[in-house]
């Protein structure tokens, strides 16, 4: 009988990936250049970008993931719910060989944070490079 449970989540955890990529890797920052251009006044005859939708490119994202954080933060993804906490006992209670090796795993939220950031990345790498056509050497350097 073959377990299908790992396979099952290994395809859960790509596609949550994937979705997360696009939401935070794309979604995200063109919420804020959309914003950006809707205070930016179109009467203007070529004056450059204007203070206020500069400042919301560039601090707008960072806004959205500070807060992604401060909301993830109150979650706890970093051990499962039957996973119970051991009384800590301060240094100078332990002798050496008390100290006990966990082992260290990674979560499914960590796995998802994780490979979203990898796919995030390779995806820019591919436009950057394929798709780009920066036809001066201002772009390597």
């Amino acid at each position: 009988m073959v377990n299908v449970r790992p396979i099952a989540k290994a395809i859960w955890v790509l596609l949550a990936a994937i979705g997360c990529a696009v939401i935070f890797g794309v979604g995200v920052p063109l919420l804020w250049i959309w914003l950006a251009s809707q205070v930016q006044p179109s009467d203007g005859g070529g004056q450059g970008v204007g203070m206020l939708a500069a400042t919301l490119v560039i601090v707008g994202p960072l806004a959205s993931y500070i807060v992604l954080v401060t909301l993830a933060s109150r979650f706890r993804f970093s051990q499962p719910a039957e996973a119970r906490r051991e009384p800590q006992r301060m240094a100078w209670n332990r002798s050496r060989d008390e100290i006990r090796q966990k082992a260290r795993y990674t979560t499914t939220f960590e796995q998802i944070v994780l490979l979203a950031i990898l796919i995030v990345g390779f995806g820019f790498e591919v436009w950057y490079f394929g798709f780009a056509h920066c036809s001066t050497a201002m772009c390597f350097g």
